[in-house]
């Protein structure tokens, strides 16, 4: 029990991430392939796809590692992880043009939402790393 309470915040990140992930190509996916081409908002899902399976793995790395510094750096990596994976929908790619469509009225605002949730948790991770090391440090 003592294990789950300390690695809370890791196992919400590592959650977030999963239904990133998973749901980038199934509850909210882009627009489906056409058979005539491929539009640009596939290739956005593949990218946060990518992207969510290396929060996935930071996620689960940091819950699996014991020591607090290498946890840290983890989790520091996976703010700017975030914040690409909330910049691919509609910033680097391209999606389709009318509003409509499901990787404008779906996927690129549940993509931003959880990103941005996991963006604030892992800041948050970092913050109250900061506060436990300097708690720490004071009690020594």
């Amino acid at each position: 029990m003592n294990y789950l309470k300390k690695n809370f915040v890791k196992f919400i990140e590592l959650v977030l991430s999963l239904i990133l992930a998973i749901g980038s190509f199934t509850v909210f996916a882009a627009c489906p392939l056409s058979e005539e081409h491929v539009m640009a908002c596939h290739y956005a899902q593949l990218v946060v796809t990518t992207l969510g399976v290396i929060l996935v793995v930071q996620s689960l790395a940091a819950v699996i590692i014991s020591n607090e510094k290498v946890k840290l750096g983890i989790t520091l990596a996976q703010i700017p992880t975030a914040v690409a994976v909330f910049l691919v929908p509609g910033t680097i790619f391209s999606l389709c043009m009318m509003s409509s469509m499901r990787c404008i009225s779906i996927f690129q605002p549940a993509v931003r939402v959880i990103s941005a949730i996991v963006f604030v948790v892992s800041v948050a991770d970092v913050v109250i790393s900061f506060i436990k090391k300097n708690k720490q440090g004071v009690s020594k």
